[in-house]
């Protein structure tokens, strides 16, 4: 290879291996080799646990354990694992910035973000007045596109939206001015629209400053519609790479074929208006809600409202999603239909069927971090024999059989039930909290983002799921999710929040008719891969066989 082309690589990784000592080391990523030219924008995808996050993370020395380290990871001109300490901090400050997957957690919570921002500033200009300091931290927040970026810097991290403090995050991690960016997950759980403007800030400043990006992430949307490169991870090994275009429309790898087929999402043209018809379970008749943050507010009327006037129906066996941004009041409409916020006006019902148990337990939720709602300690079989305890099941014969018929339903196999949460797949979690939730025989199941976190494959099978569920116990599910994908995948109505208020009550089958509700459209316009969402399946030999397109 050419001098030129050697000048123009900003990071090159070769056989890089790493492993947990011991006598019996553990390998967690062998053989990944991969190089990024200056400019480029470098995805890295993969399942949880195929080993990208230990990839990056080693790539600027943060890997929270002593690995025994193989290979070579050569940034900026300088080889990583080579350098001193004292170098390794300026390597860190100067050539390399990172934006995290929870800003909240990178952030310091007990300071402002002027506080942290002019820490971090002092390390590059020692000598600087502490005027021209906070002038330097309100150019770069500008810089990112932050409104009101002068009142910001008195605030902390929790006062701020998740998409303004990942803007917080990129416009820290720019101060250096790098010559690589590494985002690892950067909008895990963002909206659809805040999401579009956290990634064309990247793409900004890579434009702006010809800086070099590596992406690390789950979402296959989003790597169509950004990156120029695709490396694909599985098992701790890379198993493709190759350009964007090259590696979507025809894998050569197996794995990356299974795994762009479970990105791969329907065109919404099924016939849904017919469970319209079927009895109703959950109704909300002009239902409002506002939260006041005093009694003073309260008597002056100053609030926030979180439900105008709002109204909608859920039918037996029908999925229903309720989209919008975040503080659109989609989990403040179900927590008042599971009565844990009372409404300030109108009316909520839940309609009981012949077979549901008890009316106060007529409505369940499952949540949207499985683990956070289950206890670490108890085994899962334990933890689902309590639930019927509490509810008056005293035959423990009867609980097992229960128990046994549930697990089947949401396809969890019995070896689950002996395991404790920790020791779960995300997905095999996520049904664990399915079939706690149906234990009780409810007729609505609340489902609250339950696909924000976890990777494609786990999201159809956790999608198969609920038609499983839909199907066989003609359960009604309100669907909370800012995924529109997931909307088109299977849902049968969509319902749109903006600001409390509902704007649009439409089958799916409607949503992409182009006749939307602008509010719509933005968020429509906001889906990752929205020109590049095709009916397909991706054939063996690599032939892509198309039906429609989003």
């Amino acid at each position: 290879m050419n001098s030129d082309k050697i000048a123009e690589r900003v990071c090159r990784v070769e056989n890089l291996g790493i492993a947990l000592g011991g006598d019996q080391p553990i390998p967690l990523v062998e053989d990944v080799s991969f190089e990024i030219a200056k400019g480029g924008y470098f995805a890295l995808v993969g399942e949880s646990g195929s080993g990208k996050s230990i990839t990056c993370h080693s790539m600027m020395r943060l890997l929270p354990f002593k690995p025994e380290f193989k290979g070579r990871i050569v940034i900026d001109g300088q080889d990583v694992w080579s350098l001193s300490r004292s170098q390794l901090i300026q390597f860190r400050r100067k050539s390399v910035g990172m934006v995290f997957q929870d800003p909240l957690a990178a952030l310091n919570p007990v300071r402002t973000i002027g506080s942290q921002m002019l820490e971090t500033l002092r390390l590059y200009y020692p000598s600087a007045r502490a005027d021209e300091l906070r002038t330097r931290a309100i150019d770069a927040l500008k810089g990112v596109h932050i409104p009101m970026a002068e009142q910001r810097l008195d605030i902390y991290p929790h006062q701020l939206s998740g998409g303004l403090n990942q803007r917080v995050m990129i416009a820290l991690a720019m101060l250096g001015d790098p010559a690589l960016l590494i985002a690892d997950e950067p909008t895990t759980a963002l909206d659809m629209s805040v999401q579009a403007e956290v990634l064309d800030l990247i793409d900004e400043m890579r434009r702006k400053n010809n800086l070099t990006v590596l992406l690390v992430t789950h979402d296959l949307g989003i790597v169509r519609d950004r990156a120029t490169h695709i490396a694909v991870m599985h098992k701790g090994r890379l198993v493709e790479q190759g350009p964007t275009a090259e590696i979507v429309n025809a894998p050569k790898a197996e794995y990356s074929r299974e795994l762009f087929n479970a990105a791969s999402v329907e065109w919404p043209d099924r016939e849904t208006g017919k469970l319209r018809h079927n009895p109703l379970a959950l109704t909300f008749d002009d239902v409002n809600k506002t939260f006041y943050s005093t009694a003073r507010d309260r008597k002056a009327g100053i609030g926030v409202p979180a439900a105008k006037s709002m109204s909608f129906t859920v039918h037996r066996g029908e999925i229903v999603a309720l989209v919008g941004e975040s503080g659109s009041g989609k989990t403040t409409a179900a927590k008042m239909a599971l009565g844990l916020v009372s409404p300030d006006s109108g009316r909520i019902t839940t309609h009981a069927s012949e077979q549901s148990g008890s009316p106060k337990l007529n409505v369940q939720m499952v949540f949207q971090h499985p683990r956070d709602s289950l206890d670490p300690l108890m085994k899962v079989d334990d933890q689902l024999h309590e639930v019927l305890k509490v509810h008056g099941w005293r035959d423990a014969a009867a609980r097992k059989a229960h128990i046994a018929q549930i697990t089947q339903d949401v396809g969890l196999g019995a070896h689950v039930l002996e395991r404790r949460p920790t020791y779960l797949s995300g997905g095999e979690a996520q049904r664990v909290v399915i079939a706690r939730a149906l234990l009780l025989k409810p007729d609505v199941l609340i489902a609250d983002e339950p696909l924000s976190a976890v990777d494609v494959r786990i999201q159809k099978h956790i999608l198969e799921c609920f038609q499983r569920l839909r199907e066989r116990l003609g359960i009604a599910i309100l669907l909370i999710t800012h995924d529109l994908r997931v909307v088109f995948e299977i849902a049968d109505q969509v319902v749109v929040l903006r600001n409390g208020e509902v704007i649009e009550d439409i089958p799916v089958s409607l949503f992409t008719d182009g006749k939307r509700h602008e509010y719509t459209q933005m968020l429509i316009d906001a889906m990752p891969g929205k020109t590049a969402v095709q009916v397909h399946q991706i054939e063996p030999h690599g032939a892509v066989a198309t039906n429609g397109r989003i």
